[in-house]
C-alpha cells in the first residue's frame, strides 16, 4: 500500500523539480524526474510499509494507516492541480 502512495507522490515530485532545474524542452527533464522518482517511491513505500508492520508487531498500524491517507489526499490534489492548470 505504501509504494501505491508513494510511487506516484515521488514521481511528480521529481517531475516538477527537473522541469524546473532543466526546463521543459520536449517534457524530456519531467519524463526522466518521473521515471527516477517512482522508483524510488516503489522502493521507499515497500521499505516503510514494511519497517511499520515488523515494527513492534504491527503497533502502529493506526498511525501508518494515518499517513498512507494523508499521501493519498496529497497525491489527488497534485493530480487535480495539473488537470486544472
Amino acid at each position: 500500500m505504501g509504494s501505491i502512495i508513494a510511487s506516484p507522490l515521488l514521481a511528480m515530485t521529481f517531475a516538477a523539480g527537473a522541469t524546473l532545474l532543466y526546463g521543459g524542452f520536449e517534457g524530456a527533464a519531467a519524463m526522466g524526474g518521473g521515471m527516477i522518482g517512482g522508483a524510488l517511491g516503489v522502493v521507499a513505500g515497500f521499505a516503510g510499509g514494511l519497517w511499520v508492520v515488523l515494527r513492534r508487531g504491527g503497533h502502529w498500524g493506526g498511525t501508518a494507516v494515518t499517513w498512507l491517507t494523508v499521501g493519498a489526499i496529497l497525491m489527488l490534489v497534485s493530480l487535480a492541480y495539473v488537470a486544472f492548470s
